[in-house]
């Protein structure tokens, strides 16, 4: 088991209606900040009430939103630009992974003086960092309390995990009420990412007694986020469960590691811009399987989770037990359960799989995997 150390930077605020003090929460660092939005997010009013929490505060905000749906080293280059322009103190984003990731990219390369190709060929930001603050709108982002970013180079839509320095993110600002705007199949995707996250997390060799307590809790709230009778039943509201699963799984894989669906899905949106949500929610029982022949006690585990029967059973029957209630659960959610029915290639997914064995991610995953046992786990998936 590998050393526990912990230290967390950003200060969490979870709880409904958070979002209105937004502002109270971003002054602490300064009063000119760049608002990094989803441009979905319009469509709700949701980007005004964010802007009009700052600007009752004092706060002097200019919003962001030229985001393609994968953003990419250009988007970067080009908002860095602006920033630097309006001589921010700080950069908020508000939306999913990828406006969280741009946003983290800006804050840590603000006061750098190298090209943004420099960083994605590996280098290190070593001046300060720009304060920055996170407002999710989704519940799945592996890289909150991490210190690395995805982007994307848009010379070859390849992805990579830019460094930033340590304590980037000042504050994570996490309300339930903004998952209650998704649709039940757009939720359940969410969900299943979390799982699946969360999963990642559990059975990587970087995991230890911490994160495995965090994660396992994770993957408990979360199942019971995909079940509306049970979040009554324990009388906490579903968005509430999908808040705090989520929050526990992004802070669990930050003291362990994602890994084999994180970096697949992270290179698949890259290329082909495909939704990192369903592309892991396909590959979850495809990893659990494959973690199965290292680690079939935490899948054992997992199973006891889903309430899977264990009488007279060996471990592997458990173990595929559990794999086999995760496919019947992405069957009841209406998900789709073949990456072929994402409207992929097998052709496509040939580059995905290099980019993804590229990334430090795979150091930490349950069995050593070379580029082409990936693609077998893809192909096992397609």
């Amino acid at each position: 088991m590998a050393d526990f150390v912990f230290k967390i930077s950003p200060n969490v605020v979870l709880g409904p209606y958070t979002m209105a003090r937004l502002g109270q929460v971003a002054l602490t660092w300064g009063t000119k900040y760049m608002l990094i939005a989803d441009p979905i997010l319009k469509e709700f009013d949701l980007v005004a009430k964010a802007v009009t929490a700052l600007e009752e505060k004092g706060i002097s905000v200019f919003v962001f939103d030229d985001i393609p749906s994968a953003a990419t080293s250009s988007t970067l280059e080009h908002a860095l630009s602006l920033a630097r322009g309006a001589r921010i103190h700080g950069v908020i984003s508000f939306g999913g992974i990828k406006t969280a990731s741009l946003g983290r990219a800006i804050a840590a390369l603000f006061n750098e003086s190298h090209d943004v190709s420099d960083f994605l060929a590996g280098a290190q930001p070593y001046s300060g960092a720009l304060p920055f603050i996170e407002v999710p709108s989704t519940c799945r982002d592996p890289f909150v309390f991490a210190d690395r970013t995805p982007v994307v180079d848009a010379r070859n839509r390849q992805i990579r995990l830019v460094k930033t320095q340590n304590a980037v993110c000042k504050a994570v600002v996490i309300d339930p009420n903004l998952y209650m705007h998704m649709s039940p199949n757009t939720a359940s995707s969410m969900i299943f990412h979390a799982i699946s996250l969360a999963v990642e997390g559990y059975v990587s060799t970087k995991s230890n007694f911490f994160s495995e307590t965090i994660l396992g809790k994770s993957i408990e709230m979360l199942l019971l986020a995909l079940d509306p009778e049970q979040s009554k039943l324990v009388g906490t509201p579903q968005e509430m469960l999908i808040a705090q699963g989520g929050c526990m799984a992004s802070m669990g894989v930050a003291i362990s590691s994602p890994g084999v669906a994180t970096a697949i899905s992270l290179a698949c949106n890259a290329r082909y811009k495909t939704s990192t949500s369903l592309v892991c929610s396909v590959l979850l029982p495809y990893i659990m399987e494959d973690a199965s022949r290292a680690k079939v006690d935490r899948i054992v585990t997992i199973g006891k989770m889903l309430g899977v029967g264990s009488a007279g059973l060996d471990a592997s029957e458990v173990a595929r037990a559990a794999i086999d209630d995760i496919r019947r659960r992405l069957a009841l959610a209406g998900l789709p359960t073949r990456l072929k029915d994402l409207g992929l290639s097998i052709d496509q997914l040939v580059p995905a799989a290099e980019d993804a064995s590229a990334l430090d991610l795979m150091n930490y995953i349950p069995r050593a995997m070379s580029s082409d046992d990936l693609f077998d786990l893809i192909k096992q998936a397609y």
